[in-house]
């Protein structure tokens, strides 16, 4: 028998991640010389490594892991350089086909042309949501003119510009910076996991510090008030020192559409696609009855899947009836039926984040 003693045995851990989600998952395109052939999928910057991924990207992997990420799935483009074609970022993105699901798109750290125009068509393309980054030093008219040039392109409603980056120590010290893309993807996931749904700004306190970038210390841009109103205006997120600490202050998109300009809006025609088309794939091959059954089910399993959002909170409406809507029988006729066709429409009516508190205080003094 040994002597009376404390023993404290310490072990390494894989690192932290979000809990899984339909629209958690972060996707990275990057650049370098040697790495996979393909798309892959890791949960740990262990699991990177082994994959043969660059460290660069192995740290911001591990990032968007810690911060909230349930998994990321990176590819690598075939330039070594962040000056890569439209063409080698597009071939890039391609390979995240539809079965890796939804969730956040990113090519960490490039704020160049190419890069975003082929995010944007990414967005477009497949119904996820893509986050842009600025230069290092990008200053609030720059950034602002950025956004602005892609408020009206196809899929802008799912495309959020966020800056500046962050300052992050770096392993054996020193520091390292990090994008606002994978810092904002990894919050994006996290949320989605705490509240149960997509319809969210993973942004300020919320009571559970909810836009706290963990392991920052520093952003490496600040902004006046006045140029804080005008990132806002053209659909920049920024990351601000909200009590010394780098925190999310805003969720806007990058579109000029007053119906999407909160990004969580068009988060949620992410999730709902993504969710409607699993409940529609349960009735493809079914056989379409003439006495409308298989409308009447389908509209059910729709109606059901609405009912969540609605119950927690993401859609609004005094009742059910206010926040959505399921029509099947009436878009459904013999000719559609012929076809071998099953139709639906659905309406929804989304329930906004407060971004504006306002408080009106009157003071009086005891009369004479």
């Amino acid at each position: 028998m040994p002597r009376p003693q404390i023993v404290v045995n310490v072990t390494s851990t894989p690192v932290r991640r979000g809990a899984d989600s339909p629209t958690g998952t972060a996707f990275m395109a990057y650049t370098a010389a040697t790495g996979p052939a393909g798309p892959v999928a890791v949960t740990s910057p262990a699991a990177a490594v082994a994959a043969g991924i660059p460290q660069a990207v192995v740290d911001y992997i591990s990032d968007c892991l810690t911060l909230g990420a349930p998994r990321v799935v990176a590819v690598r483009a075939t330039a070594a350089g962040a000056d890569a074609t439209l063409a080698e970022w597009t071939a890039a993105l391609e390979q995240m086909e539809d079965t890796y699901g939804m969730g956040q798109v990113m090519i960490p750290g490039v704020a160049t042309t190419a890069a975003h125009d082929a995010l944007l068509a990414h967005a477009n393309t497949t119904g996820r949501t893509v986050l842009l980054d600025g230069e290092t030093d990008a200053t609030a008219t720059e950034l602002a003119a950025a956004a602005a040039a892609l408020a009206s392109d196809p899929g802008a409603e799912r495309v959020g510009l966020i800056a500046p980056w962050m300052v992050m120590p770096a392993t054996g010290g020193g520091t390292r910076t990090l994008p606002g893309s994978v810092a904002a993807a990894g919050l994006a996931a996290r949320e989605d996991a705490i509240v149960g749904h997509a319809n969210h700004a993973p942004a300020g306190d919320k009571g559970h510090q909810a836009g706290l970038v963990n392991g920052a210390t520093a952003v490496t841009a600040r902004f006046t008030n006045a140029e804080l109103d005008t990132l806002a205006d053209a659909g920049v997120s920024v990351i601000r020192p909200i009590g010394g600490k780098p925190t999310l202050y805003g969720w806007v998109s990058v579109s000029d559409d007053p119906v999407f300009r909160q990004l969580n809006a068009g988060r949620v025609t992410m999730a709902l696609k993504a969710e409607i088309h699993e409940t529609a794939a349960l009735f493809l091959f079914r056989q379409i009855d003439a006495r409308g059954q298989l409308y009447a089910e389908l509209e059910g399993a729709i109606r059901g899947l609405l009912m969540g959002w609605w119950e927690r909170g993401a859609l609004y409406g005094q009742n059910a009836d206010d926040a959505f809507e399921v029509v099947v029988a009436a878009v459904n006729s013999a000719e559609t039926a012929g076809r071998g066709e099953l139709h639906a429409q659905v309406a929804v009516t989304l329930s906004q984040h407060t971004e504006r508190v306002v408080y009106d205080v009157s003071v009086a003094i005891p009369a004479a």
